[in-house]
Order: C-alpha cells, then sequence, then structure tokens
C-alpha cells in the first residue's frame, strides 16, 4: 500500500493536504517518500521542514531551494515544480543543520497552493536526534496553523527496550507522560507506545479540531517488529484510533505493511420476511433468534462497532437485543420498506467518524461466524478495499466490507440492489 492512499489524502490544490510529521524513526523519510508519492501521480508536492534537518537531506529531494528571509521565491518555486514534480524548501545551513521555514510561510505557501498547482505540503516538525521515540519540549512542534494531518512516527525497534537516553529522545519527558516515576528501569511497551503516541503532552501535542491525527507505527519490518506494531495498534482501534504500519525506505515500493483502525459490522435486519410469511429475526437457529446470532458474531469478531438496523418488528427487535446482547447500538430505519440500501445508509450516517470501513452483514445467515469476518477485516488491513467470500470460485455478495472510499457510491445505491 502506499502513503499517500492510507493517509487518504484528498491532492487537491483547492484544498491542499499539509501532512505534519512528528516524532521519530522515519519522519524525515516519511516526508520525503509522500511528496515523491504525490509526484508520481502527476499532481505537485512540497517539502517544507518547520525544523531544522540534516544538511546532507538537501540531496534527497530532485531540487532544492534555499529560502533566505520572509518572502517566498514564487517564480523560481513555480519551475522548480513544473520540472521536478516536487521539491524541497529549507532556510540556510547552521553548522551541520540546515533551517527550517517559518509556520507562516508554510501557510502561505498553503494560501497559494491553488495558484501553484500544489496538492500536498509535507511537513517535518520537530526533531529526535535519530532516535526512534521521542516527546516533544515546550517549544515543539511547530505546526503551520494549516496542517490538515497530524502523523507522529516512531521506530518500532525501541518497543522492549529500556526508555533511557540511548533509545529514546528526552527520556524524562516520556516518562513524565507515561506517568512513570522518577528514574526506575523501565521497558516500553505497546500499551506505553499508544498511549504516548496519542496523549495531548506526546504524539498528539498541537492537534486542534480541523485536523486529522494519524500514528504511523514505522520499521514494521522483521516478525517481531510486526507484532510490537499490531499489538500497538490493536489498542489504538480499540480506543477508534486508526494507525499504519509501515516500513518506509527508498526502495521499498509499498512502504505501508498494514492498516489499522475500526471496522463497523453492520446487521441488516430490517426487512419484513414476506416471501416467509414470518420474521425472519426471530426465527430460532439452534436455540438462539437469528438477530440474536448475528449480533453474537459480530461482536465476536472484535472488529469494532456493532450496528443492528430494525424496520418491521422494530420494537421486538429492539426489546429482545436490549435484553441479549445490551452493547449493541440499535437503530431504526423508517423507511425500509423502501428496499435494504435505506437501511444501509441509515447506518452508514450513525456511525463514528473514526469507523475506516463498514461490513454489511444480513441477519439470514445464521451460520455465518466470526471468524469469517475476522478473514473480511485482515483482507481490508493488507489493502484490499473491497472485500467479499467466494464459494466453490463463485463470489457471493454477502457479507461484504467496503472501505470508507466507496460510502459515497453506497450512499447513491436505491433499493434492494
Amino acid at each position: 500500500m502506499l502513503l499517500h492512499q492510507t493517509l487518504r489524502l484528498t491532492l487537491d490544490p483547492a484544498r491542499p493536504d499539509v501532512v505534519a510529521t512528528v516524532g521519530g524513526g522515519g519522519k524525515s523519510t516519511t516526508a520525503f517518500r509522500l511528496a515523491a508519492e504525490v509526484a508520481a501521480t502527476g499532481r505537485r508536492a512540497v517539502v517544507a521542514p518547520s525544523t531544522r534537518i540534516a544538511a546532507f537531506q538537501t540531496a534527497w529531494a530532485p531540487a532544492f531551494l534555499e529560502i533566505d528571509g520572509a518572502e517566498l521565491p514564487w517564480q523560481e518555486l513555480e519551475r522548480l515544480l513544473a520540472t521536478h514534480g516536487y521539491c524541497l524548501l529549507g532556510g540556510p545551513v547552521a553548522g551541520d543543520r540546515r533551517l527550517g521555514l517559518e509556520a507562516a510561510q508554510i501557510d502561505e505557501l498553503a494560501a497559494r497552493a491553488a495558484e501553484l498547482g500544489i496538492a500536498a505540503i509535507t511537513v517535518e516538525a520537530d526533531g529526535s536526534k535519530m532516535r526512534p521515540v521521542k516527546a516533544p519540549a515546550a517549544h515543539e512542534p511547530v505546526l503551520p496553523a494549516s496542517t490538515t494531518l497530524l502523523a507522529p512516527v516512531v521506530g518500532l525497534d525501541a518497543v522492549g527496550r529500556p526508555i533511557d537516553a540511548r533509545t529514546v529522545h528526552r527520556p524524562e519527558l516520556v516518562r513524565a507522560v507515561l506517568g512513570l516515576a522518577g528514574d526506575a528501569p523501565a521497558n516500553l511497551t505497546p500499551t506505553m507506545l499508544a498511549r504516548l503516541l496519542c496523549d495531548p503532552a506526546g504524539g498528539a501535542k498541537g492537534l486542534l479540531p480541523a485536523m486529522r491525527l494519524l500514528p504511523l507505527l514505522n520499521k514494521a519490518d522483521s516478525p517481531l517488529h510486526l507484532a510490537y506494531g499490531r499489538l500497538t495498534a490493536a489498542l489504538l482501534a480499540r480506543a477508534g484510533q486508526p494507525a499504519l504500519l509501515t516500513s518506509v525506505g527508498a526502495d521499498n515500493p509499498a512502504p505501508v505493511v498494514e492498516r489499522w483502525g475500526a471496522v463497523a459490522v453492520i446487521v441488516l435486519a430490517a426487512g419484513g420476511s414476506r416471501r416467509m410469511g414470518r420474521p425472519k429475526q426471530f426465527e430460532v437457529v439452534d436455540g438462539e433468534e437469528m438477530v440474536v446470532r448475528a449480533a453474537r458474531a459480530a461482536l465476536a469478531s472484535n472488529a469494532g462497532p456493532v450496528v443492528v438496523v430494525t424496520g418491521a418488528e422494530a420494537g421486538a427487535v429492539a426489546a429482545l437485543l436490549g435484553v441479549r446482547m445490551p452493547t449493541v447500538d440499535v437503530i431504526h430505519n423508517p423507511r425500509w420498506e423502501s428496499g435494504q440500501a435505506t437501511s444501509m445508509q441509515a447506518a452508514l450516517r450513525a456511525l463514528p467518524a473514526s469507523v475506516e470501513a463498514a461490513i454489511l452483514m444480513p441477519v439470514d445467515q445464521p451460520y455465518l461466524d466470526a471468524l469469517l469476518l475476522r478473514r473480511l477485516v485482515q483482507a481490508w488491513r493488507a489493502g484490499a478495499d473491497l472485500v467479499a467470500p467466494a464459494i466453490d470460485g463463485t463470489l457471493r455478495g454477502a457479507p461484504a466490507l467496503f472501505d470508507r472510499r466507496f460510502w459515497p457510491e453506497l450512499m447513491a445505491v436505491t433499493g434492494d440492489v
């Protein structure tokens, strides 16, 4: 999977994506890789750090434009973008470092993005002294007001290692965020990492309501690191926070290893069962009503929130689930007679913004189990935006998983199609 796709960038110069990477363990590589991906689509991008970067990093971009002063050289920038697709902006050299831009300059760049055709601006917004984990100092991060996505990055090679200066930049601040007393020995765990990435004093520092937060768990390049990443991502997903497991490198054609986030299971239980002649929601199979069996399988998948949509027999279904499955969300579709599409759309409208994909599951598949639902989710994590089972080589229509990017199309479906 590619970064610009899994980060859900719009790539529209009229409302450019301004992606700020913070933390450690690969944020510079991520910023440059993302800009290169955007340029490869035929759009324009700019790498514009707001902090000091290593002087040698000017070689990472096809073109570099030095900014010495408050005014940006717009004509030269236009020429470089027309020639190369993306370029790096930075200030003069100071020692072995190169100064970054002022946040206001990046905001000005974003304001003129439509004029220049810039679809994305990537901003390295703090430093980590090459450590895989850090906590921000008082002056960090330097986030432009135009930031649309805050991406805290961490190197998974830090998990299991001591929280000390060899592994962590500013270990005393990391300990403070995690509530660890004094300097007693402690190793970084997935639970600690998940907390650090989303804490307002950690990876989420400076996050504003207009910004999205998406942690990148980098260096998922070995079985052990991948296991640590999955444990961390599972904790984040359970809290409604999506995350990406990445292995970002110049020679890696697919830098995103897995994507994680809440996947809702929508049980469609609104039908009137006209052909059957009695409500199929209450049909007993192996001693349990079908609507209860469906809700139980959905919950057992541990994918994310479970929504049961009612229509006909709404009161009775809600009452039964209230007693037997009190943790599921029940919503009523008053337009259920207009077709199954209206129930699907009622559920999609009710889902929180943190949900990344949805499984549509009919109530009348009583032998569908949680394992199949988990396999659908696993396929989505590996990059499949549409997933449905095949039986003896024939694709079945349900259950089916749809990535969030297809939801606008689902909202246009009508009837029972």
